[in-house]
């Protein structure tokens, strides 16, 4: 028989969720981050031995001694996680750092010191492109911040569809599994019924053939024909015997009408020598009558006889021929009503294996059910998470950009400032105008820099944690201790479970399921079976329907029919001592003694039926010759007395031999086939030789039955019903521990939850705050460094030129001595150009230069080149005050 084909449910295959793991360019940015994060988060949380499954068995221990333990090891906790520290103190420190760094740096550099800028210009080329690069990185930073907040507020305001997605996808999940379970363990056992239906009747026939199978291999017919042609031998003996006799009467009647004739002849004279005249005719004609007679039927055959056969051969042989056909009754017997005899309740003990599974599908689907309404049609979590979006999100969306708007703005007054310092004049008011700018970014800075210093480090904090906790074990749990500590707990809560929802039919102790997380989780990502990977054996062992038989009472009912089988077997055996073989081989020789005695051939000459049938023709035309000779006589008015009387014995004589011929057509008939089933190749009558073979079928018949070959066809159509149930149960072993439920669906939507969750949520955020952290640190330290450096040289004054040497002898009032710029000094217009130039002179006099001036110039000209001036005519120092009047007359 073949494998049984079952059939496959179809599937509903509409998963939604997708994710995309290529982050493209912004995977740049979290390698960046990553690379800090390693060194800081890729350590344990707690130190070795603290999440131990000695300390922490199940949840109830989680409840109850988890606080005690974490203050008890709080200094091994604190060592363990002293990077993460260090990062969240120095971020403080830095906080308060930026606080006193500001009111140093307002307080400081609030006054202009007007210095010697007389060589700063290289400097301050040099600086201006050390900033300018400096704000360029700083501005990287910026849009490593704006980026990162873009994507992190895209995942998190999708959020609610992708938890729809995955809750759909998940309850398509359970769902498929569910119907897989339920084809399996319903339909397919369905079928199962439906093929062994046919497979019990296929048995049945089977039974059939196989008794003709038998009944040929042992020759019953072939017995039971030998044993029939014994009886028929017996009535066909008594057959013979009375077709011998009617044989004799006919032959007796033919002698009487022969001696009829010869006497009707004697009366005609015809025994007087010679005859009378006239008579001679009929009477050589009545002469011929007993030759021809003599030549169809010679007298000797009269004298076979058939002796009776013995009186106990009738009832022996009978008995032999009853015997045999009890043999095949019994043969046939065995699949006359199989099924019915055999395995009257086995389909209905198959048909109630369907009712267990109907219980096993029970305990294994109310779990399932159960998690289906607890979270995958729980339309709460996506409510809620809407909410949570809707109400929260797009404050710390606009939050973040008014942080990043705020160092945007920053850089953009640095970088103006820079500008317009670095493209005017040193000193000028433009050049101090954006000295100012710069320093107001940086106060403003060192305000804002206080608090995102302490934002930037609890984002790092939030980030830090997210993705040690979440992100690198959803990654790698094989390598995480909070999987390692959660396993012991999950696999505790799975055994409480599993010890309910066990069937009543279990029996033993409870049991203790063993989960490991991290296997679990490959095992999905492998799209194992939900059987093997969530070990549903503890709950329905499918592997126990492999001892089916055993289990619904299937072997008891086979056994019976084995006894059954057996039973009858060995009442045909039985037989055999029923049977007295000895007194039927002793009938067999007597029979032959008698048949031998009896001399054949004259009766199986070919040859007597044509003599008899010759006979009977020369009869006739014998008496034909005697009607036309009285016929002649009569005419020729001589009478013919007892002519009546003489043609009737001829008549007689004809129908006798007519009578003969059938009956010894007859004898020569039976006799031919009891010589032909007797006889040997001696020609002698055999029936003990064809006895003594019919008793050696009979024993190897027996020899047969006392075999196993009956008992391997009852296995083989056993196996034939069996198989049926097997083909079944490999075929369900097959599909829950490989095909239902396979996890592709749960590791897509696993991956999807590492994508949104850590891809796109948490290493954004990440990357907020580490480009938030590289803004304040490039800002508080090269940026504000190289912007005070640069300050100092745009508020600074160049030295002007002289037009005297810095002596001061001869002047009396010292003030004078200053050095006058040619700025300062008043230029003649055309008409003035031959006048003495006054440097000195700071205000117009309308009734001509002070008196100190009317002696002439001071001591320093008087042998000098004032000669040179003494003729020229002197200017009007009204059209050009000089500049700086206030100043020199201070």
């Amino acid at each position: 028989m073949d494998t049984l084909g079952f059939t496959f449910p179809e599937m509903g295959d509409n998963y939604t969720v997708q994710y995309e793991e290529d982050q493209g360019g912004m995977e740049v940015l979290y390698d960046i981050t990553n690379i800090f994060l390693d060194a800081v988060i890729g350590g344990n949380f707690f130190p070795d031995g603290f999440l131990s499954e000695e300390k922490f068995p199940d949840l109830q221990s989680v409840e109850s001694n988890f606080l005690d333990e974490v203050i008890n090891n709080a200094q091994p906790i604190v060592m363990t996680n002293i990077p993460i520290l260090v990062c969240i103190v120095l971020g403080l420190i830095l906080s308060v750092v930026t606080l006193i760094g500001g009111i140093i740096f307002c307080c400081c550099c609030r006054k202009n010191k007007n210095s010697n800028g007389n060589e700063n210009g290289f400097k301050k080329v040099i600086l201006t492109i050390l900033l300018f690069l400096l704000l360029v990185v700083t501005s990287l930073g910026c849009m490593w911040f704006f980026l990162g907040a873009k994507t992190s507020q895209s995942g998190l305001d999708k959020i609610p569809e992708d938890i729809q997605d995955i809750l759909h996808d998940g309850d398509l999940y359970m769902n498929n599994t569910v119907d897989e379970l339920h084809y399996l363990l319903q339909d397919n056992f369905d079928e199962v019924i439906v093929e062994f239906t046919d497979a019990l009747n296929k048995v049945g026939a089977n039974f059939k053939d196989f008794t003709e199978t038998m009944k040929n291999e042992i020759q019953l017919q072939t017995i039971i024909e030998e044993a029939t042609s014994f009886v028929d031998l017996i009535t066909d003996y008594a057959a013979i015997q009375g077709t011998m006799t009617s044989v004799l009467d006919s032959y007796t009647s033919m002698t009487t009408s022969l001696a009829n004739i010869k006497q009707a002849a004697d009366g005609l004279g015809c025994s007087l020598s010679p005859p009378p005249e006239g008579l001679v005719e009929i009477c050589n004609a009545l002469d011929g009558a007993s030759g021809i007679l003599e030549g169809a039927f010679p007298s000797d055959l009269a004298s076979t006889a058939f002796p009776p056969l013995p009186d106990e051969a009738t009832q022996q042989l009978s008995k032999l021929s009853e015997y045999l056909n009890s043999i095949e009754g019994q043969i046939d017997a065995i699949s006359a009503n199989a099924i019915d005899e055999y395995f009257p309740t086995i389909q209905g003990e198959i048909e109630k294996i369907k009712d267990f599974l109907t219980e096993a599908l029970d305990g294994l689907t109310e779990p399932i059910e159960d998690i289906q309404g607890e979270i995958f049609r729980n339309e709460n979590i996506a409510n809620s998470l809407e909410d949570i979006r809707d109400n929260y999100f797009p404050y710390f969306h606009i939050s973040l950009l008014v942080l990043g708007s705020l160092l945007v703005v920053i850089l953009a007054v640095f970088m103006v400032g820079m500008c317009l310092g670095s493209c005017s004049k040193q000193g000028s008011g433009i050049s101090s105008t954006g000295s100012g700018m710069m320093f107001l970014a940086n106060c403003l800075f060192f305000f804002l820099a206080i608090f995102l210093f302490i934002l930037c480090t609890a984002f790092f904090t939030v980030g830090a944690l997210g993705e040690k906790a979440l992100c690198k074990t959803m990654a790698d749990p094989g390598d995480s201790e909070l999987v390692t500590f959660v396993n012991p707990l999950i696999s505790s809560v799975l055994t409480d479970i599993y010890n309910q929802v066990r069937p009543e039919t279990e029996e033993g102790e409870d049991i203790a399921v063993k989960f490991d997380l991290a296997q679990l989780i490959s095992d999905m990502h492998n799209n194992t079976a939900i059987y093997p990977l969530l070990q549903l054996h503890y709950i329905f062992n499918i592997e126990k329907l492999t001892d089916w038989r055993a289990t619904y009472g299937i072997d008891p009912l086979i056994e019976d029919a084995r006894k059954q089988i057996d039973q009858t077997i060995n009442e045909l055996v039985g037989l055999e001592s029923s049977l007295n073989e000895e007194e039927i081989k002793a009938v067999a020789e007597e029979i032959d003694g008698i048949m031998n005695m009896i001399d054949l051939t004259p009766l199986l000459d070919e040859a007597l039926i044509v003599k008899i049938e010759t006979g009977k023709i020369e009869i006739e035309e014998l008496k034909t010759q005697l009607e036309t000779i009285i016929t002649e006589m009569e005419n020729n008015g001589l009478p013919v007395p007892g002519k009546e009387e003489i043609l009737a014995n001829l008549q007689n004589i004809i129908e006798e031999l007519d009578v003969l011929k059938g009956n010894v057509q007859d004898l020569q008939t039976r006799l031919g086939q009891i010589l032909d089933l007797f006889g040997n190749e001696d020609s002698k009558f055999d029936m003990t030789g064809k006895v003594d073979g019919t008793f050696a079928l009979v024993t190897a018949a027996f020899e047969y039955f006392r075999g196993d070959a009956v008992m391997i066809f009852f296995d083989e159509s056993v196996g034939i019903l069996t198989k049926v149930v097997d083909d079944y149960v490999n075929h369900a072993i097959d599909a829950a521990e490989n095909h239902i439920g396979n996890t592709g669906p749960l590791s897509n939507i696993y991956n999807a939850t590492y994508t949104e969750i850590c891809l796109e949520i948490i290493a954004p955020f990440n990357a907020v705050w580490s480009g938030l952290g590289w803004c304040l640190l490039m800002i508080l330290i090269p940026v504000t460094l190289v912007v005070s450096s640069l300050k100092k040289i745009l508020v600074a004054k160049k030295q002007p030129q002289t037009l005297r040497p810095n002596d001061t002898n001869g002047y009396r009032n010292p003030k004078a001595a200053r050095a006058a710029s040619y700025e300062e000094v008043p230029m003649p217009s055309y008409n003035e150009r031959s006048s003495r130039i006054n440097a000195y002179e700071t205000k117009s006099y309308q009734n001509g230069p002070p008196s100190s001036y009317q002696n002439g110039p001071p001591t320093s000209y008087q042998n000098g080149p004032q000669s040179s001036y003494q003729n020229r005519p002197q200017p009007s120092y009204q059209s050009r005050p000089p500049p700086y009047q206030q100043s020199t007359r201070r």
